[in-house]
């Protein structure tokens, strides 16, 4: 474990850093993961939030892309308020269910996601965020070193987010068009979508998104959105 640790904090990209956890998730047998960042004062199922993940069916990501659908997952928020690591049909029985919570567990069924569970992960001034975890199969048979790995790396990576977000407080200026850039590219849209939607050939769209990385100080769109959330640059 000490090993992780220490190549955590040997990585000044936010991009590295969330790319090294989801590795290691990868490694221990995890079949989908996910990594909820959001601003502060706001809810983890807030369309303000950025979701990286990993694993999911596209069908799934598109939808959970809706703010509608995804303001009916009360799942993130139980997990949150309960504080430490719950699975996601203990979080369903958490509370009291809404029709339109029901329907969201529903749609969860019909994806195959049933044996995930989610975890807290802390950060310095109220920098909090969210994860989730699934091996396809229930937490009791899973082994409990890896399940102490996915437990234990990505709080320490989150951690990691954090002291980089806060070791750079400069805000860069961006044009109207890389705010619209960077906003879609916060969203999960992929390039040539983003080219799509703002009517641009797919070389402009590259080109602005290279510009927005280094005005940024960002390797990869994991990193830009994270810190475009920070500093407040992404329009929603």
């Amino acid at each position: 474990m000490q090993r992780h640790f220490g190549r955590i904090e040997a990585l000044n990209d936010i991009g590295d850093v969330l790319r090294y956890a989801a590795d290691v998730c990868i490694e221990q047998k995890v079949m989908r993961y996910s990594y909820h960042f959001t601003p502060l004062f706001d809810a983890a199922n807030s369309p303000r939030t950025a979701v990286i993940a990993e694993g999911f069916d596209p069908e799934w990501l598109a939808l959970y892309e809706d703010s509608d659908f995804r303001s009916c997952d009360p799942i993130p928020e139980r997990i949150m308020s309960h504080g430490a690591m719950l699975t996601w049909q203990d979080a369903m029985q958490a509370g009291p269910n809404s029709p339109d919570n029901l329907r969201y567990f529903e749609a969860m069924r019909e994806h195959g996601l049933i044996h995930g569970f989610g975890i807290p992960l802390f950060g310095p001034r109220g920098r909090n965020a969210y994860a989730s975890f699934d091996y396809d199969r229930p937490v009791s048979e899973i082994d409990p070193v890896s399940l102490g790995i996915v437990r234990t790396v990505p709080q320490a990576a989150h951690q990691r987010v954090c002291v980089l977000l806060e070791s750079s407080r400069d805000r860069p200026e961006l044009s109207e068009r890389e705010q619209e850039v960077i906003t879609w590219v916060s969203r999960g849209k992929s390039l040539s979508a983003i080219a799509t939607i703002l009517d641009l050939s797919p070389d402009t769209v590259k080109t602005y998104t290279k510009r927005i990385y280094a005005k940024l100080d960002a390797s990869d769109r994991v990193g830009a959105t994270v810190k475009a959330l920070k500093l407040g640059l992404v329009k929603v």
